[in-house]
């Protein structure tokens, strides 16, 4: 039996990983600045019975030392649960992780990469930490430490890309956007959603192997080749934060589910040869449908660019790729920053030594606590 305390960035990913294991779950805390000391201290009766107790630290208010006291109680009380901690702003060297492992708490998660998360939560489950695999928490550096970090909102993104005509490079694209993705931390699902057969050749060629639901791993990215629907629904109930589908050339068959995705990468050219096809797309849809698509132009120079947006009228969120030689190597998605800002991570600095980001909050949890609501 597990319980687990995280908020709302890692929910998804710790849950699901839990569930997977067929491990049963008790009373999941979810909830951004919790004190846990404080429900350790008034129910730690409960824990009975628990086989481990997962803590996200980015989820709970208290000081190292609050959560230190913490783990003391449940060791002294129940020695033979395992905790679990999953501290993504603390590193190597860190003096809260020295003491943790002074006091015999192996299973430390140090990543704030969801798929290596995943891989570490389901060992420390299963078989747990050794000294071994911790001891690279038992000395602390002395001087300040200050890591620049990431702090990623939980989501599961259905982003469609779909280009104006054959061989125009989605699929391409589609790899490279799913590099970038992954670079940046997140589990990413690429689903073929088209009768090419381009997946089941990348398979082939780099001699993957298929796991039972269909799927193989390239780069750290789960392939999906010719996904019915209701593939579709059963990669939906993973936990991926990014899901890219590959609709190949949009047509009026398959332009329904294509609108269906969050986000609309359209893959276009602008050769003479081209424009016929990129023309074709504006009739299959209203210009508000349109206006929602990102376009993205293959193989434009420069002096040009300027000329395609003009003729793009006020359908303005239009790019220009950049050539990529080798898809499976590369993450550069021109303008992806640009584009996908609203779903990437914003970067913060955070004090590990001293822990002042928590003590601060702490502090102001506790003035919004006493401040007099205004009567209206």
């Amino acid at each position: 039996m597990t319980i687990y305390f995280t908020g709302s960035t890692f929910n998804q990913i710790i849950h699901d990983t839990i569930e997977s294991m067929d491990e049963m779950i008790v009373d999941p805390h979810v909830e951004d600045h919790q004190d846990f000391y404080k429900y350790i201290k008034q129910n730690i009766a409960a824990l009975q019975g628990m086989d481990q107790l997962v803590i996200d630290c980015t989820a709970v208010l208290n000081t190292d030392e609050e959560l230190l006291s913490a783990f003391e109680m449940i060791r002294t009380m129940y020695d033979d649960i395992r905790i679990i901690i999953f501290a993504p702003d603390y590193k190597p060297g860190n003096p809260f992780l020295k003491k943790c492992f002074e006091m015999g708490v192996m299973n430390i998660i140090t990543t704030d990469d969801y798929k290596i998360l995943q891989d570490e939560l389901v060992y420390c489950i299963k078989k747990g930490m050794s000294y071994r695999d911790a001891a690279k928490y038992k000395d602390s550096v002395p001087e300040k430490i200050t890591v620049k970090h990431t702090r990623k909102t939980v989501m599961k993104r259905m982003i469609g890309i779909a280009g104006t005509c054959e061989n125009i490079g989605v699929t391409h694209n589609a790899i490279v956007l799913a590099n970038f993705f992954r670079q940046k931390g997140y589990m990413v699902a690429l689903v073929e959603k088209n009768n090419s057969g381009a997946f089941e050749t990348i398979c082939s060629a780099f001699d993957e192997k298929k796991y039972e639901d269909g799927y193989y791993t390239l780069n750290g990215i789960d392939y999906y080749p010719a996904a019915d629907d209701e593939k579709i629904q059963m990669v939906q109930e993973h936990p991926y934060n990014v899901i890219l589908m590959d609709f190949g050339c949009l047509t009026e068959e398959n332009k329904d589910a294509f609108e269906r995705c969050e986000d609309r990468l359209l893959i276009a050219g602008a050769r003479p040869w081209e424009m016929e096809e990129t023309n074709r797309i504006f009739p299959l849809a209203s210009r508000d449908v349109l206006a929602k698509y990102v376009f993205c132009f293959n193989f434009v120079p420069t002096p040009e660019q300027e000329a395609i947006r003009d003729g793009m009228g006020t359908l303005d969120n239009v790019h220009f790729l950049t050539y990529t030689e080798r898809p499976f190597e590369q993450a550069g998605f021109a303008d992806a920053e640009h584009i996908f800002a609203e779903i990437l991570p914003e970067e913060a600095e955070v004090n590990e030594k001293t822990g002042i980001l928590k003590k601060l909050l702490h502090k102001r949890q506790e003035d919004e606590g006493n401040r007099v609501p205004l009567k209206m």
